[in-house]
């Protein structure tokens, strides 16, 4: 080819909108008299695209994915810093490998893809205090719908690459990078909107197994388009037509592991639905056995009254004291009590936890064990996912209720509280065993024998994995106390 030999290699950052995927359908020619773009014009481009990147993906989590919320604590100067920084040296970086010619290398290419998709990730983090795995996820979404919209704009408007060494050319690539592009990814995300794809994403987060090998899928698109780019252009297919065809081929594979997914997304829906189902049965088994227990108490009161009125006619003031207070107590065995744990559950506005507490109450009633509920204030959700609260709350009850199994007086206290900016979570119970609080969290440590001690090793996993979620462990008085700490990511 000569002198007239074309360079492939991006002129911005990578992937998005001024971004690799964009370099692929423009060349920069070294002809006689031409000259291309020079180091401070790449660079200032790819600065401003990386902006925009970054600001694409935080509406793409706010607006669409509804992943992020702005919150009412301030920004520090520090964590902006550190921001601006990472857009300079990432616009630098791609600048460089631009202009060696070292990007026109598809796994060169690649791994500067990887290199802005996981930076952007620790900014978003910076910027919301979210886990990495979530901006991860927000990052990767906006980063495909942002290469179709820049593969979409130039398939469309050129069959070439275009030369940034001419200038009608560069003032094409120009005007579809930064001004149609991103009409046409603002346009795409309207459409998501509407057709609420971030409720779908959302929910899909919710199952693991299933998340987690589409997450696999969707973070290899830079690998899979680029892969199959270079095998289409060696079989003799344009590079505009390789690029088309290739996110054509990755479009097909996700919505074919959208659809296999499906069935076991929905079975796990009938699931949850079946039970909440039998949680509502409990429900009303336990206040049907209430409204029996009143009747036959309402009988009884009869009874009761007319041994009272004797006692008083006689004139004996002490053994009328002594009944009422038999007769109080008698409520609170058969009733009472019963009366007052469901009107704590009535305070707990979720449904999930609602049935969980109510399960694991009937069933420590079962093996003789005492249970108190408190819950202080209404308790309408937690900010983290309400699988990962049952999990966590599911542990501390059952320890606590394997701990005084058997034990004579028998009794768990659960409390909730939540108030200025925190949901606290407290389970109290009388302590048996000697305990070291310090290995308790280690894998297989348990007071109860072998084979034991998994159950607060996967409580404490989950605690770790969220960046607003507290353990608290204490021995106080002969009482084993857990507490789990939840703050509003939102509270000041």
């Amino acid at each position: 080819m000569g002198n007239g030999a074309e360079l492939w290699a991006p002129a911005a950052d990578c992937g998005q909108i001024c971004g690799l995927l964009a370099a692929d359908f423009v060349t920069e020619r070294k002809d006689r008299g031409r000259q291309g773009m020079g180091f401070l014009s790449v660079f200032g481009y790819n600065l401003i695209s990386g902006a925009v990147s970054l600001s694409g993906a935080v509406c793409v989590g706010m607006l669409v994915l509804k992943m992020l919320s702005p919150g009412r604590r301030k920004l520090g100067p520090g964590r902006v810093a550190m921001v601006a920084v990472w857009l300079v040296v990432c616009a630098l970086l791609a600048t460089f490998l631009y202009k060696t010619g070292l990007l026109r290398h598809i796994p060169v290419d690649i791994l500067l893809q990887y290199v802005q998709l996981a930076g952007n990730s620790f900014c978003i983090v910076l910027l919301f205090r979210e886990r990495f795995r979530l901006c991860w996820d927000i990052v990767v979404f906006e980063g495909i719908v942002m290469n179709f919209s820049v593969m979409f704009c130039f398939v469309l408007l050129s069959d070439r690459p275009l030369a940034l060494s001419v200038q009608d050319e560069r003032r094409r690539y120009l005007f579809t990078n930064y001004m149609l592009a991103p009409a046409v990814f603002g346009l795409f995300l309207f459409l998501l909107y509407k057709m609420k794809v971030g409720d779908v994403y959302r929910r899909w987060m919710n199952y693991g197994g299933v998340w987690k090998r589409g997450m696999i899928c969707l973070s290899a698109y830079p690998i899979l388009t680029m892969g199959l780019t270079g095998l289409f252009s060696v079989s003799g297919l344009s590079r505009n037509g390789s690029m088309a065809v290739a996110f054509l081929l990755v479009f097909a594979a996700l919505l074919i592991f959208h659809y296999m997914g499906q069935e076991e997304w929905q079975r796990k829906e009938v699931a949850a639905r079946q039970l909440i189902l039998q949680q509502q049965e409990n429900y009303i088994r336990t206040l049907e056995g209430m409204q029996e227990e009143m009747r036959r108490f309402r009988h009884d009161y009869k009874n009761m009254l007319s041994g009272m009125y004797l006692t008083v006619k006689e004139g004996e003031l002490s053994k009328t004291l002594d009944y009422i207070r038999d007769m109080t107590d008698d409520f609170d065995s058969q009733i009472g009590g019963q009366i007052r744990q469901m009107s704590q559950l009535g305070n707990v506005c979720v449904t999930e936890i609602r049935g969980l507490l109510l399960a694991k109450i009937g069933q420590m009633q079962k093996e003789g064990t005492a249970c108190e509920l408190e819950v202080m204030r209404a308790f309408q959700g937690a900010d983290c996912r309400i699988t990962d609260l049952c999990r966590c709350l599911s542990v501390l009850i059952d320890n606590a209720a394997d701990e005084v199994r058997g034990r004579d007086g028998a009794r768990v206290d659960i409390m909730i509280s939540s108030q200025e900016g925190y949901t606290t979570f407290r389970v109290k119970n009388r302590l048996y065993h000697t305990v070291d609080v310090h290995r308790i969290w280690q894998q297989g440590y348990s007071t109860r024998g072998a084979e034991r001690g998994i159950g607060l090793a996967s409580y404490r996993k989950i605690v770790d994995s969220y960046e607003n979620l507290l353990a608290a462990t204490a021995v106080q008085e002969g009482y084993f106390v857990q507490e789990l700490k939840i703050q509003d990511r939102n509270a000041e």
